[in-house]
């Protein structure tokens, strides 16, 4: 089973436009053609996607769907907005995706040291989870992943830039401050670890036994957001050195060193997949950022 492009474009519309009529002339097809290739894919999913009345409203299935149409169609615009460029010459693309500390402390400085270089260069940057980062440059998406090295890294060549380490952090508002400041890891057990993002077993197997030693795991991939949280005693989360030491919203944080997980060595870095012919943009980026941490 496979959907069809312009299903989907179909079925988004109705969604977007609030009806199939006004799906219709957004599309510049007819309403029968727009209710076909929806009930086409209710036919291949044997599930029904809108629940029809005076308001449309989805299924859980649409919901699920509908996500989905949004995604490949924002990669199809993509991709022929790529191949316009293409036809007009217009080759140079830097398309990156970074950590939220690379963004927060290096990336106005880099992205403006690297325009003034390249003022042509289109430009894709995306900041996201160290895990999305690897998803994203495996599976192609971006040529250049920014940020903090996993444990498995076989897959890609790497370009180390720097080493820095991460530590788990507390709020003196959070109900079991006073435990946690002593190293006690039983208190640890009654509060959510925040972090960035849920991480593959198979990339991450430390920050998998780290997850037992915390009553749950918060998904926030926000660095401002898991700041506040903490800020506001509803759990720890591991926060990078440089963060603690300039970032003013966690002047008051308590670093628990005395815990026995309580620090992580990291090595920050570009990489890519191995064995790919990098674009000369890509190639331009990883020069500047080599001359800018040798500084």
């Amino acid at each position: 089973m496979r959907f069809e492009n312009s299903e989907l474009r179909a079925f988004r519309a109705v969604v977007e436009e609030g009806g199939f009529k006004r799906a219709a002339q957004a599309l510049h097809i007819s309403q029968s053609a727009v209710s076909q290739a929806v009930a086409g894919l209710e036919t291949k999913l044997e599930a029904p996607l809108i629940q029809r009345g005076k308001e449309l409203r989805l299924s859980d299935i649409g919901k699920r769907l509908f996500e989905h149409a949004v995604d490949m169609l924002r990669e199809e615009q993509q991709t022929l907005e790529d191949i316009a460029h293409l036809k007009q010459g217009n080759a140079a693309t830097l398309s990156l995706a970074l950590s939220a500390s690379i963004n927060h402390f290096y990336a106005p400085q880099l992205i403006s040291a690297y325009y003034r270089e390249n003022p042509q260069t289109r430009m894709k940057i995306a900041e996201l989870p160290g895990r999305s980062i690897i998803s994203e440059v495996l599976s192609g998406n971006v040529e250049l992943g920014l940020g903090p090295f996993q444990k498995q890294m076989s897959a890609f060549t790497t370009i180390p830039l720097y080493s820095d380490s991460r530590h788990l952090v507390v709020s003196p508002r959070h109900a079991h401050y006073p435990q946690m400041v002593k190293g006690d890891e039983r208190a640890l057990k009654l509060t959510p670890l925040i972090t960035s993002a849920l991480d593959n077993p198979d990339m991450r197997p430390s920050i998998l036994r780290l997850r037992d030693q915390f009553s749950t795991v918060w998904e926030v991939n926000s660095l401002s957001l898991r700041i506040h949280m903490v800020e506001q005693g509803m759990g720890v989360t591991f926060i990078d050195r440089k963060l603690l030491q300039e970032h003013p919203a966690c002047a008051d944080f308590h670093i628990m060193d005395d815990v026995s997980f309580g620090s992580i060595a990291k090595q920050v870095g570009l990489y890519y997949r191995a064995g790919r012919n990098l674009s000369a943009s890509a190639s331009n980026f990883i020069a500047l950022c080599e001359r800018f941490w040798s500084l």
